[in-house]
């Protein structure tokens, strides 16, 4: 049974959406993992389609034929019908997620859903280390905002409630791709009792203390291999394969190459892209090239790139490099000192060393986020300096 969230829009970070959209009657989906858990996640009827909202965050679910909805960015579809009325009645239907290679569906209901007001206006943050990374937590009454650093890139928005008698919170998101929940039992300085749930087919527990650092402790720079040719290649939007080297840098004009690993199906990716689409045009001797892995294969893959460049409005290449796999992509592009996370960033300057980038920490890390934007612009900025 869906729970009967207080939500405020809190937010550990900054408003980013595809669609910011959505005034109309309130509504809660639930989608249903198993028989004891649902994710639930409110939604606005816009006059496009609808409009889900995680914490701030807001995504525009366009409308289709029959009754259902277009998910933006990942492809996929919201399939089913309104019973009884679109303003009025329920929704029934799955989401169909389209990038998995076998078939993946999760029951869906939306239905109509009053808010409650919330009287208390005190914010409370938190911090815990827990098995799933750095959860940073903002609670205000029994609603809960929050999100999971990691070393690869963050859980972005999720959000949810606590209930005050318990201390047991709920708390959880969906942004097209990933479906996600998060419960655990708030005890003094611990987390105990946690279960993790993605989608339908992964479930851990999970458990935590909490910590007075607000820092993460890893490091998103590695070393590079200087001793790897320093070669990128993949498979162009015309099916040809496309070469970037420090040659043809040299000779396009550029300063500054910044190669953009990732894939079309990583939601951590979509930020990094957002925050490069975002710099494109304040650095015009900095050029761009994505190297995307990908679930699928050959002319498949192609299009979907092609779909993901098209709705991002991403103004440079997305090359096909292979398939979805760290080992993979370290080996296409060896020079980078090992993928270990999707996106991985490499900033190529005309001459001496390269900067790459592991992982990405999206909006929804608040602070952490501004430190990645800090770091890019500082990054490239110095990098065109010395090559001039």
């Amino acid at each position: 049974m869906a729970l009967g969230f207080t939500y405020v829009f809190l937010m550990l970070g900054c408003t980013v959406g595809v669609n910011k959209q959505g005034s109309g009657p309130t509504h809660l989906a639930s989608f249903s993992l198993d028989d004891s858990t649902t994710v639930d996640v409110l939604v606005s009827l816009g006059r496009d389609g609808l409009v889900f909202m995680n914490g701030k965050e807001r995504i525009l679910m366009r409308s289709g034929a029959g009754g259902g909805y277009s998910v933006p960015v990942f492809g996929g579809a919201l399939v089913g019908e309104w019973m009884g009325g679109e303003r009025k009645g329920v929704w029934r239907g799955v989401w169909v997620d389209s990038l998995r290679i076998k078939e993946y569906c999760v029951p869906l209901e939306i239905s109509p859903f009053k808010k409650k007001s919330v009287r208390d206006n005190n914010v409370t943050h938190s911090v815990w280390d827990t098995d799933l990374g750095k959860l940073k937590m903002a609670q205000q009454g029994d609603s809960i905002t929050a999100t999971f650093l990691t070393s690869t890139g963050d859980y972005r928005y999720q959000a949810g409630e606590i209930n005050p008698e318990t201390s047991r919170f709920k708390i959880g998101g969906f942004d097209g791709i990933h479906l996600f929940s998060f419960e655990g039992t708030i005890s003094q300085d611990s987390i105990k009792n946690g279960v993790f749930k993605s989608g339908t087919h992964y479930t851990t527990t999970w458990s935590g203390v909490g910590s007075t650092n607000n820092r993460v402790e890893w490091s998103a720079t590695q070393a590079w291999r200087p001793q790897s040719k320093l070669l990128i290649e993949g498979i162009n939007a015309e099916g040809e394969k496309e070469v970037w080297t420090r040659g043809r840098l040299r000779g396009s004009g550029y300063k500054v190459l910044v190669v953009d690993v990732m894939g079309t199906w990583c939601p951590n990716c979509m930020d990094e892209s957002r925050l490069l689409r975002d710099l494109y045009e304040d650095y015009p001797e900095m050029v761009v090239v994505s190297v995307a892995f990908e679930r699928f294969v050959g002319e498949r893959a192609l299009v979907r790139i092609a779909d993901f460049k098209r709705e991002m409005e991403l103004p440079w290449s997305v090359l096909l490099g292979g398939v979805a796999n760290k080992r993979i992509a370290d080996s296409t592009l060896s020079f980078i000192g090992g993928i270990k996370s999707f996106p991985t960033t490499a900033f190529i300057p005309l001459e001496g060393e390269l900067i790459v980038h592991s992982g990405f920490s999206g909006p929804a890390t608040g602070e952490s986020y501004e430190e990645e934007v800090v770091f890019f612009r500082n990054t490239i900025e110095s990098l065109i300096q010395k090559s001039r």
